[in-house]
């Protein structure tokens, strides 16, 4: 059975990649609604690989890429509050998982070093777009605490 599952993941990592490769073609090409599909199906994909394994680092930093696609694309569209969400929601999820209660070091640590590649994209944004200041305040404080932290790590 378990077997079976490992061919599977296989199958589902070319499926995440062509859906990528074919929303940035039609991302190029300002084909939008398009993008937005294959961007959409690969986070659907992403999403569901990464509940169902955790330790698996580079299903989550796929997830997140697939994000910030998805972001970019909204930015590009003029829709800014739901570019701002996709950039949002792997951060705050990130951040669930470290702070929650799981006993599994390594899911901690993989969440821990994906924040650092969910922050810097969402500062980026805050300077170009008005977000609130409350919001700011919270990133930057997160911000210095991620950099406290790596250095504790190595």
């Amino acid at each position: 059975m378990e077997h079976s599952h490992k061919n599977h993941d296989y199958q589902d990592l070319s499926q995440w990649q062509s859906l990528l490769k074919l929303g940035n073609e039609s991302f190029h090409e300002q084909q939008f609604q398009q993008a937005e599909f294959f961007y959409s199906e690969a986070y659907d994909l992403l999403a569901h690989q990464y509940r169902s394994s955790p330790k698996c680092a580079d299903t989550l930093m796929a997830w997140i890429c697939t994000c910030h696609n998805l972001s970019s694309l909204y930015e590009e569209m003029g829709r800014l509050e739901v570019s701002l969400r996709f950039l949002m929601v792997p951060h705050e999820y990130l951040i669930e998982v470290t702070e929650s209660e799981v006993q599994d070091e390594d899911i901690k640590l993989i969440a821990f070093k994906g924040l650092s590649l969910t922050l810097a994209p969402i500062m980026q944004f805050a300077q170009k777009h008005p977000i609130c200041e409350g919001c700011k305040d919270k990133l930057e404080s997160m911000e210095q605490l991620l950099s406290q932290d790596a250095s504790q790590i190595h």
